[in-house]
């Protein structure tokens, strides 16, 4: 006698046709539901960076919009350090000048720091003629 659907025999491949296992789809869920998470981390973790780089890109551009003031003065800056706050970017922003001489007596060098709400923050050097 053959084993045959007839006789009551059912083979496990035809058996697989059914669909899936309680066990198989909780497997599966697992598996899905931890991608899910791992995206939605990933998501958090962009949305933060994404603001930590505008806000330094904002802190860049005051720090560069001070430099362009202190470049085109045609009186030559005081050597000192010296603290000032700009609003820029709806933002307040605190700007640390440093004025220093070079080794050459013609230029000097201006350190200029932003500091801000949030991450914000940028440094910038640049010279200047002395005189």
């Amino acid at each position: 006698m053959t084993m045959t659907r007839q006789n009551g025999f059912t083979s496990s491949w035809r058996f697989a046709e059914h669909g899936f296992t309680l066990l198989e789809m909780l497997v599966a869920l697992s598996v899905l539901a931890i991608a899910a998470l791992a995206l939605v981390r990933l998501d958090a973790f962009t949305s933060r960076s994404t603001a930590a780089l505008t806000s330094n890109a904002v802190a860049q551009i005051v720090a560069n919009n001070v430099a362009a003031t202190l470049l085109s003065d045609p009186a030559p800056p005081t050597i000192g350090t010296s603290s000032i706050s700009v609003t820029n970017g709806g933002l307040a922003w605190r700007v640390d000048t440093r004025i220093a001489a070079t080794a050459d007596p013609s230029l000097l060098r201006i350190d200029i720091g932003v500091s801000g709400a949030g991450e914000g923050r940028a440094m910038l050097t640049t010279i200047r003629p002395a005189g």
